[in-house]
């Protein structure tokens, strides 16, 4: 979400932090553009090419590596503890990556993914600085009733120029490969953008004990259509970067034509002894006689409609026949809306995609057996279907519980419930 949304939410670690901002403070530094995140840098990425320089890129998520430390051109590295003196609009500073103690730099070198533009990378120290690592400051908007004089945190928006080339600093939504952790491009362009999102930057957070706490209540106003719709950009972007990694072997993952038949449950936390143990698998019973039902349904359909253009009627009540296809179509087709268009999906799946769609194949269920019920029973056995239908489901249900509410003894003790081979109940047997 954007800053500003989570600097007005209580107890928000944006929301418990200084507004000001100066030269020595640590800060993070989040791009306008919906996928890109945070500036990210690690020491282990780097680029594969002659130089090996240091990524510097776009990663969703707060982590260590997202610091940096504002600094001026004096050669001087200020800190918490120097006078206070606040970043203004026009300002040469440099960014000082905490966890490495890199510039962050720019150069002739052109970025992965196009001919033209800059690279965006770390290098230099303190005792190693180059002019590529200058960056001039542009204020271009205030959010809080302040003047727009300085940086503050969240509330100001700002360009970032580099000093001997006057490229812009700029996100993209390019993916770095996989020696990249996928992680968004960053580029310095040369291109006239100044009226794009991927240009414009805020300060996240800020790490400096000369300012005091502000209460950004009365300095962020709510903007409920923004960031809506900042949200749903953010998700769709997320969502389709999830893509499946075939030379990686996750455990976790399952593909959509798995799910019903329930091959491939989720270990959903450590599986050591001394943890509690927890595992997304659901009631068997009930997941394989529901999906039963939404692939005996339209063969149901397919029959009955056979025998009447045969003439043969099976229902003495038309009025019944419609009763139970416009119940059915709509559960059944609960059911399929839910989960067939993940088989169009290019994104990595998980077992509890399913849900949804369970949803609708157990109430088809229900109805089925109802229906069953009705037509081959008689009367007085009705209820004890259904109480021998409620008492197995029950009985399953109390048989796995310790799967829903934690086991904190030795997996092995669990054994007896590996009713699949492909079930990782204590043994890690989920194969790609």
């Amino acid at each position: 979400m954007p800053s500003a949304f989570q600097a007005r939410q209580q107890n928000s670690v944006v929301a418990l932090q200084p507004h000001e901002v100066a030269y020595g403070s640590q800060v993070t530094l989040r791009s306008h553009l919906p996928g890109f995140g945070l500036i990210h840098a690690n020491e282990s990425l780097r680029f594969p090419d002659k130089g090996m320089q240091q990524i510097a890129g776009g990663m969703a998520g707060k982590q260590a590596f997202n610091w940096w430390q504002i600094t001026s051109l004096n050669g001087t590295w200020e800190n918490s503890t120097s006078p206070v003196q606040h970043v203004n609009d026009g300002d040469l500073i440099r960014l000082v990556h905490v966890g490495t103690v890199h510039y962050l730099r720019t150069g002739r070198e052109t970025p992965y993914y196009m001919g033209w533009d800059r690279r965006m990378f770390l290098d230099g120290n303190a005792t190693k600085s180059n002019i590529w690592d200058a960056w001039r400051v542009e204020i271009v908007d205030e959010e809080s009733p302040l003047e727009k004089s300085h940086l503050r945190t969240v509330t100001t928006t700002f360009r970032l120029y580099n000093v001997i080339s006057g490229c812009l600093l700029q996100a993209t939504q390019s993916r770095l490969p996989a020696w990249g952790r996928r992680m968004s491009e960053l580029i310095c362009t040369q291109a006239n953008t100044t009226r794009s999102e991927s240009t414009l930057w805020n300060i996240e957070q800020v790490r400096d004990r000369r300012f005091a706490r502000a209460d950004f209540s009365k300095l962020v106003k709510r903007r409920l259509v923004r960031d809506t719709i900042w949200l749903n950009r953010e998700m769709s972007l997320s969502n389709n970067a999830l893509i499946p990694d075939h030379d990686r072997y996750k455990t976790t993952e399952s593909e959509p034509w798995s799910w019903p038949l329930l091959l491939y449950p989720m270990r959903l936390v450590s599986w050591a002894k001394d943890s509690i143990k927890y595992y997304e698998i659901g009631n068997p019973v009930l997941w394989w006689t529901s999906s039963f039902t939404c692939l005996l349904f339209p063969l149901q359909l397919l029959y009955w409609f056979v025998r009447r253009q045969r003439h043969i009627q099976d229902w003495s009540d038309p009025a019944e026949y419609a009763a139970f296809w416009d119940t059915g179509k709509l559960l059944w087709g609960g059911w399929a809306l839910h989960y067939l268009p993940f088989f169009l999906m290019g994104r990595v799946t998980y077992l509890h995609h399913y849900l949804p769609a369970l949803y609708f194949a157990l109430l088809l269920l229900a109805f089925e057996i109802q229906c069953f019920a009705r037509w081959f029973l008689p009367k007085p056995l009705h209820l004890a279907a259904v109480l021998a239908g409620i008492g197995v489901a029950a009985g399953v249900f109390v048989l796995f519980s310790p799967f829903t509410f934690g086991w904190d003894k030795p997996a092995k003790d669990l054994a007896y419930l590996q009713w699949l081979p492909t079930w990782n109940v204590y043994e890690d047997r989920h194969l790609l």
